[in-house]
């Protein structure tokens, strides 16, 4: 008989009140003006180098926080109610979109950037807001994942990949498909935000091999 104790359930830090739920958001949708700039044109290195930037300075930030208890007393006084639990020891969710939007920028073809950084800033924030509004609807508790929530991601990261990306429909579909499929998949050892691009990418790059292979068969 073993005399080991039996171990804990891990601990789910509860979800975000829904008012701080939106004020998280607001800085997803004010990041909007990445891709929007970008499919006006700005150059790609002018908006690589003012990403890094901007990238680099949350890291600075990051790394203060996390040596100075003066700098984070100060930063959780700040932001504190809008982190989710792991976030309290980890990168913030905004510096890991500051990061995908660097790598969105230096490794994607433009229209596919776009797209990209608009699922991240747009996509993934009605995907929060309208989950968590259908949750508190149908009084579910709990941080799951909803269908409201998936469509809501796919239905704005479309309008994106169409209006503004000028992607032909069926490409736009299918990249928002992928956005709302990534930003529902329950893979905790990678941020979404980094999540949402790099599948973006791979789905955009096997959309081209595809593209290509059918042209040479027709």
């Amino acid at each position: 008989m073993s005399l080991e104790a039996p171990l804990a359930p891990p601990v789910v830090p509860p979800p975000l009140a829904l008012r701080h739920e939106l004020a998280r958001k607001s800085i997803h949708l004010t990041s909007a003006i990445a891709p929007a700039a970008y499919a006006l044109g700005v150059p790609a290195g002018v908006a690589t180098l003012t990403l890094s930037a901007l990238a680099g300075t949350a890291l600075l930030v990051e790394l203060a926080r996390h040596r100075s208890t003066t700098v984070r007393l100060a930063f959780g006084r700040l932001f504190g109610p809008i982190l989710r639990g792991h976030e309290h020891e980890a990168l913030t969710g905004a510096t890991w979109m500051l990061l995908a939007f660097v790598l969105a920028v230096a490794l994607l073809p433009r229209p596919v950037a776009v797209v990209a950084m608009w699922g991240v800033s747009v996509g993934d924030a009605a995907a929060a807001v309208i989950g968590r509004w259908s949750a508190a609807r149908r009084r579910t508790r709990g941080g799951g994942k909803t269908l409201a929530g998936t469509s809501a991601c796919f239905v704005a990261t479309l309008a994106g990949a169409f209006l503004l990306a000028h992607l032909s429909l069926p490409r736009a579909a299918a990249l928002a498909a992928v956005a709302a499929l990534a930003e529902r998949a329950p893979l905790r050892w990678i941020d979404d935000n980094l999540r949402i691009v790099l599948a973006i990418g791979i789905a955009d790059a096997l959309l081209t091999v595809l593209t290509r292979a059918a042209s040479h068969l027709a």
